[in-house]
């Protein structure tokens, strides 16, 4: 008997239970239905319904049998007729004008939350904050028509009309306008604190907020306690610090999805992990920062792309198969795939038609379309179809927000990935970077060369920590890449030999390169004593705590190197041979290392892309080119010299046999230039990245005998003493030899002690101030 009692006593009380929770489904409901009914009121209103909205509810009644109601009723526009009418009216013009808006939506809000059952404190803050920003908004309204005389009174509505006249009549019109510029102040210091990386976080949050609420689970934020020591009290804090004695972290984390429940705690679940004592090294002494990514606000939003139309599309699809009915050639179907920039079609031909015949008429076929140039693409890989990209009239830009917004980038799973582009079917396209493992790039001046070398650079900053990869450039043009000047103390990786953060001169080229063979040289030493193979695993190990250093090797985390040339060509006419090493070295060997090279041309001839670099750079983008000899030196087969410029390319993945072609993101400067800004005023690191010193390997290593050396030596050496200037360009013109050899010279002597340093641009500081102190060096070293 007691079982069956407190059975019914527990039916009854679930019973209950589902009966409360049907009512607030039930209010739930009504409210969001209430709301959308609200908003399309006010969404449809006109001031013209006005003077069709002044009647009583008995008239109201009266509607079905006044021949004079049901005409005024019939004369308004609002989606919701005359009841939408009145309602909208009333609630525009008799409240905060347009700001009314915000009732209607937080009363939205409301039902979802009711629904749901979720958390209302967060939401009943938000309302309150809502209505004060419309009341704000409502007497800005009506101060600024005061003084200006300019607005409707929707805009204001009464409330702002009555604030606006009783501010201007008690503290004049400047007086009122400093009260709402004030108030203003201060909802913009409550919102966002006047730090705009604060609002950034804010809105993230808020974001993650409401996709939780819409995913009915409640997640708490990872917020990591730290116990300083056994007996201590935990605080919390809002980063992860590891400190040289054992501690017990714990986490937040999400909690499960249950029924809910009358008397349920609403204390989060967490987990206490003790990690494993960690061996000290060097990643624990690594210097950490703050660090808050771009937003893709900083990026202008996509312009309104231009679509072709059914009857283009139809048109030329006609004309094709016409001009190729001319030749004697009979299509069995005809397909269309448009792009922003080139539209592909796709011809079937008859069983009978040689794929050279229509080939061969590729000029024939430009002519009847109009076009600037077509291409053939016979036949399209892993297709039975012959394909035509055919350039559109109306060609649309593919702004790089449009790709670093995009969810295949975002949720990209790539170590080094680049935004970069869009296909000729208008799919967004995306790379690694790490995988292809080297980029070499050719295209005309104008092609759009240079933007794509920003967005690859603009790419990985959207998407990297300034811990994970560093960026080595080197821009002989002096111009292009000097906005990431900014970024020393976060992305770039300097020389320890001169002073120069973007690489311009061509001796400083030579230096840098060869600093970053021995970087590679110094990564394989650590990646052979910890028994890794790839900086991948290298990393994961020190992440782990797994290993320790010793006075030979001190390991800690391996950032991946970008070295970028925005100009190769203008380096392998001074010094082909000095470049060419190490290039040839670091393009062989590097990648396991995590050190990749992106080089630019704009002439791509052999004697730029030599036969050394081209073998060991399989992965190539060209731009349009201007002949078919500049297309096939890049890509081994025609078709750049086909292309229209201003970003259309043809990418050659690595292990590809056939191009793709793109259109290039499109970044402007403006763009370039305020991502930059957002990471350079951040606290970066107090020292920038420094690469190792090939001066002081050499120093270290074994001194030159008077055999080793140039027979101009002495010559060289007196000459640069005598002119009190050493430079390259002074022995290549007075002892006539060439770059390679005059600037071995120069590194003899500064082995030698009597020439410094690398300084930049500048001549090296010469050591010696006399022939006779020099005699004297000449003698020491036989």
């Amino acid at each position: 008997m007691a079982e069956i009692r407190k059975n019914k006593v527990n039916g009854k009380k679930e019973y209950q239970r589902l009966n409360t929770d049907r009512k607030k489904q039930i209010l739930a409901v009504l409210m969001m239905l209430v709301a959308v009914f609200l908003l399309i009121a006010i969404f449809s209103y006109s001031q013209l319904d006005e003077q069709y909205t002044e009647v009583s509810i008995i008239d109201i009644l009266k509607l079905p049998f006044d021949e004079g109601l049901r005409t005024n009723a019939a004369q308004i526009t609002n989606a919701l007729g005359l009841i939408g009418a009145i309602i909208s009216n009333n609630l525009i013009n008799g409240t905060v004008g347009y700001a009314v808006v915000i009732i209607p939506v937080m009363l939205l809000v409301w039902g979802w939350v009711v629904l749901r059952n979720q958390d209302w404190m967060n939401v009943l803050k938000l309302t309150s904050y809502a209505l004060i920003i419309a009341i704000l908004f409502s007497a800005t309204m009506g101060v600024t028509n005061q003084i200006f005389q300019s607005l409707d009174r929707e805009w204001s509505g009464l409330v702002g009309a009555f604030l606006g006249d009783i501010l201007t009549k008690l503290i004049g019109k400047a007086g009122a306008a400093l009260i709402v510029f004030a108030a203003l102040l201060i909802i913009l210091v409550l919102a966002v604190d006047l730090d705009i990386h604060k609002s950034i976080d804010r809105i993230k949050s808020t974001f993650d907020r409401i996709l939780n609420w819409f995913s009915g689970k409640k997640v708490k934020h990872n917020i990591v306690d730290i116990v300083t020591e056994e007996n201590e009290e935990t605080e919390e804090i809002e980063e992860t610090v590891i400190h040289k004695t054992k501690k017990e972290i714990i986490f937040n984390v999400p909690e499960e999805e249950e029924e809910p429940k009358e008397e349920q705690d609403e204390k989060p679940r967490v987990v206490k992990i003790t990690p494993k004592p960690i061996s000290k090294t060097d990643s624990e002494e690594e210097e950490n920062i703050d660090y808050i990514f771009p937003s893709v606000e900083l990026l202008d939003v996509s312009k309104q792309t231009e679509i072709i139309n059914d009857e283009e599309l139809k048109a030329n699809g006609e004309q094709l198969r016409a001009k190729l009915a001319n030749f004697g050639i009979d299509l069995e179907s005809v397909s269309v795939t448009p792009g922003p920039v080139v539209t592909l079609y796709e011809l079937v031909p008859a069983s009978d038609v040689k794929i050279s015949r229509i080939v061969s008429l590729e000029n024939d076929l430009a002519l009847a379309l109009s076009a600037k140039g077509i291409r053939i693409i016979a036949p399209i890989p892993g297709k039975g179809t012959i394909g035509v990209e055919i350039p559109n009239r109306n060609p649309s830009i593919v702004n790089i927000r449009s790709v670093i917004n995009s969810s295949k980038f975002r949720e990209s799973q790539a170590v080094l990935p680049l935004a970069m582009g869009k296909t000729i079917s208008g799919e967004i396209f995306t790379d690694d970077l790490s995988k292809m493992p080297h980029l070499l790039i050719a295209g005309a001046t104008g092609s759009g060369k240079s933007i794509g070398i920003n967005s690859i650079i603009i790419s990985l900053l959207y998407k990297l920590h300034p811990s994970d990869v560093k960026f080595i450039i080197i821009d002989p043009k002096k111009i292009e890449l000097t906005p990431y000047k900014k970024l020393i103390n976060h992305f770039l990786a300097v020389s320890s030999d001169f002073r120069e953060d973007i690489v311009t001169s061509t001796e400083n080229a030579v230096s840098i390169l060869k600093s970053v063979e021995v970087e590679m040289e110094k990564r394989y030493d650590k990646l052979s004593k910890a028994g890794v193979r790839n900086i991948g695993d290298y990393n994961e190990r020190i992440k782990q705590g797994r290993l320790t250093s010793t006075p030979e090797i001190k390991h800690s985390k391996m950032p991946y190197l970008v070295v970028i040339i925005d100009e190769l060509a203008d380096l392998m006419i001074t010094a082909a041979r000095e470049i060419e090493e190490p290039i040839a070295r670091l393009a062989q060997m590097a990648r396991s290392v995590g050190i990749h090279l992106v080089f630019a041309t704009q002439r791509p001839s052999v004697d730029v892309i030599t036969g050394v670099i081209k073998a060991n750079f399989p992965a190539r983008i060209a731009f349009q080119v201007a002949s078919k000899t500049d297309s096939r030196t890049i890509l081994d087969m025609n078709g750049a010299d086909q292309l229209l410029g201003t970003g259309d390319m043809l990418y050659l993945p690595s292990g590809s046999p056939k191009p793709i072609r793109i259109q290039n993101v499109y970044i402007s400067i403006d763009e370039v230039e305020a991502v930059v800004d957002h990471i350079a005023k951040q606290k970066g690191y107090s020292k920038p990245f420094k690469l190792p010193s090939i001066i002081e390997k050499r120093k270290n290593g074994t001194s030159a005998s008077a055999d080793d050396r140039d027979e101009l030596f002495e010559e060289a050496a007196y000459l640069v003493v005598r002119h009190q200037q050493g430079s390259v360009s002074l022995i290549q013109r007075r002892l006539k030899v060439g770059y390679s050899r005059a600037a071995r010279m120069i590194d003899e002597l500064e082995a030698a002690g009597i020439v410094g340093p690398f300084d930049g641009s500048k001549a090296r500081e010469v050591l010696v101030e006399n022939e006779e102190e020099l005699l004297g060096i000449l003698r020491t070293l036989g």
